[in-house]
C-alpha cells in the first residue's frame, strides 16, 4: 500500500499541475496569451540569424567537405575514370585551402592526399612514386619548420636562459639522494624543469 501511494501521489500532483495550467491559461485574455505564441518565432529568428554568422557558415562548410570526402573515397571505385578526377581535383583544391588556413594538419593532409592518389592512379608503380613525392614534401617542409624554430631559439635570450638553467637542474636530480613528495627521480625532474622554463619565459 505504501509503495502504491508513493506511485500515486507524483502522478496525482502532475495531473493537478497540468489541469490548473489549463485552467489558468483559458482564464487569461487572448492577447496575454500572444506573447508565448510568439516566443517560437522570436526562437527561430534569433537561431536564423546564428546559422548566418562566418563561423556557422565555415562549420557547414567543413561538414560539407568531410562529407564529400568520405562519400568520395567510399565510391572511388565505381565511379567512371572522368567523374572519379574532377571529384579529386575539388578535394585537391579544398584540402589545399584548408591546410593554408591551418583547418587541417600536416599529417591529415598527407593522409588525404596519399589516399587521393590511392584512389585516383590505377598503375602501382606510379602510384607508389607519387605516394613517395608526397612523402618527401611533406619531409621537406618539416624540417625547414623545424631548422627556422631551432634558429629563432637561438636567437632567443629566455631560451638561452633556460637551457643555462637547464644542465644545472639536471646535475641536481640526478645527484639528489632524496626525492621530494614521493616524487620518482624522472618525476621530479620533469618538474624542476617545468618550473625553470616557467620562471625564464615569465612576463
Amino acid at each position: 500500500m505504501k509503495k502504491l501511494l508513493t506511485l500515486l501521489v507524483p502522478c496525482l500532483v502532475f495531473v493537478a499541475a497540468v489541469l490548473w495550467w489549463k485552467r489558468d491559461d483559458a482564464g487569461m485574455p487572448s492577447n496575454a496569451r500572444r506573447p508565448q505564441a510568439e516566443a517560437p518565432d522570436a526562437s527561430s529568428s534569433a537561431l536564423s540569424s546564428l546559422q548566418a554568422t562566418p563561423q556557422a557558415q565555415a562549420h557547414r562548410e567543413r561538414q560539407r567537405f568531410e562529407a564529400d570526402a568520405k562519400d568520395f573515397f567510399a565510391r572511388a571505385p565505381s565511379l567512371r575514370a572522368v567523374e572519379r578526377s574532377e571529384r579529386a581535383g575539388r578535394l585537391s583544391r579544398q584540402i589545399d585551402r584548408y591546410e593554408a588556413e591551418d583547418g587541417l594538419s600536416a599529417g591529415e593532409a598527407l593522409l588525404l592526399r596519399t589516399a587521393l592518389v590511392k584512389a585516383t592512379v590505377d598503375d602501382p608503380v606510379r602510384q607508389a612514386e607519387e605516394v613517395a613525392a608526397i612523402a618527401d614534401r611533406y619531409r621537406a617542409h618539416a624540417d625547414q619548420r623545424m631548422a627556422a624554430f631551432a634558429a629563432q631559439q637561438r636567437n632567443d635570450p629566455r631560451f638561452q636562459s633556460y637551457k643555462a638553467r637547464e644542465a644545472q637542474v639536471v646535475a641536481e636530480v640526478m645527484a639528489a639522494t632524496t626525492i621530494p613528495a614521493g616524487l620518482t627521480r624522472d618525476q621530479y625532474l620533469r618538474q624542476r624543469l617545468q618550473e625553470e622554463r616557467e620562471r625564464a619565459y615569465a612576463p
